[in-house]
């Protein structure tokens, strides 16, 4: 039996869905919620997303919650499924297809599975395709890349670990020593160097972002090196940090969703990365035929939450103040939050 017939077979069973025995993921509210637009009646669609982890990975569950609130407002109107793509050989094929069955949009998390949408989107013009969470785009009318940066929340995570160190020493761990990882740590790092030059920031990598086991070990080895908060940018091995966190009685800093409930009590703070809310407004706006090609970033500026206000709550007044004067900041553009290594090396900006 071919691999094409048994992926299509695969899609008709496939349980809506990913269930994850990780905490569940808090979905975010994008602040133009407020504000709603006249409602639009919605045609029946079907969209795939496919993912190149497994079941349980965070961000990946992070963005199909997007999609089940889409599911949740169209009913049955909406046919949705998930994909697990393990295979990069076959991310290709699985993409088409995905566009062979009907599915529009075709919806990809990550660069693996972008690229194979750059291959495949000319052949089928009529169909929309949307790449997550990546920087890979094209200069084609049905493909929209979806940009959610990390910097800002992680520059936000990086005052509040400098206004609430004892030591003096914080600790930075990264899946991987790449671009998006990069992001994560020049925010946070500005963010400590704006509040307090003089505080040190350890920076390890753990080599995966499927191991708590080994974000346990890393976590652990920044602990006993001084540090009183670490923040991880690992997705599940950032778990294992959490967890170390626990066990040396000091705090963490959670990514993506909210993590406070890995480990009450252990985790100061949650640097956002909403890909929920920015999943939900691509689908819909390509639904209700609003597609727009090319590079969309969801920022602060398009109401991206930065934070959750469950541990903004548990601040203290001063550190509360602070962190909405650096938010106004950042969305005024007054601030502007390194991306790279070599951005931060050149930030000067200094809290006052």
């Amino acid at each position: 039996m071919n691999r094409k017939f048994v992926f299509c077979v695969l899609i008709l069973v496939l349980v809506l869905g990913v269930v994850s025995c990780q905490p569940a993921a808090t979905p975010t509210t994008p602040a133009a919620e407020a504000t709603k637009a006249p409602e639009v009646e919605l045609k029946p669609a079907k969209i795939v997303l496919i993912v190149s982890q497994p079941k349980g990975e965070p961000f990946a569950t992070l963005v199909d919650s997007g999609m089940q609130k889409l599911k949740g407002e169209m009913g049955d109107k909406l046919d949705y499924r998930l994909v697990e793509s393990l295979d990069k050989a076959e991310h290709k094929e699985q993409v088409r297809t995905a566009a062979e069955m009907g599915a529009n949009p075709v919806m990809v998390l990550w660069d693996d599975l972008a690229n194979a949408v750059l291959e495949v989107a000319p052949d089928f013009p009529d169909t929309k395709f949307i790449i997550l969470d990546s920087y890979v785009t094209a200069d084609l009318p049905n493909v929209k890349t979806v940009v959610i940066e990390p910097q800002e929340a992680s520059f936000i995570a990086g005052v509040v670990a400098a206004k609430k160190t004892q030591t003096k020493v914080l600790g930075f761990v990264g899946g991987a020593d790449i671009p998006v990882i990069e992001n994560f740590f020049s925010g946070f790092a500005a963010g400590v160097k704006y509040v307090d030059p003089s505080i040190e920031v350890k920076e390890v990598y753990a080599g995966t972002f499927i191991d708590p086991a080994k974000g346990l070990e890393v976590g652990g080895l920044l602990f006993k090196q001084g540090c009183d908060i670490v923040m991880h940018a690992a997705n599940k091995t950032g778990l294992g940090v959490i967890k170390a966190a626990e066990e040396a009685k000091k705090l963490a800093i959670g990514v993506d969703m909210w993590q406070g409930d890995v480990a009450p009590g252990y985790v100061l703070w949650s640097a956002l990365k909403p890909a929920d809310v920015a999943t939900y407004m691509a689908a819909k706006e390509a639904v209700e035929g609003k597609f727009t090609k090319g590079m969309w970033f969801y920022t602060l500026k398009e109401g991206a939450a930065l934070y959750d206000m469950r541990d903004f709550n548990a601040l203290d007044k001063d550190t509360q103040d602070i962190v909405k004067k650096v938010e106004e900041a950042i969305k005024s553009g007054a601030i502007t939050v390194p991306k790279t290594k070599t951005e931060l090396k050149n930030f000067t900006a200094k809290f006052e």
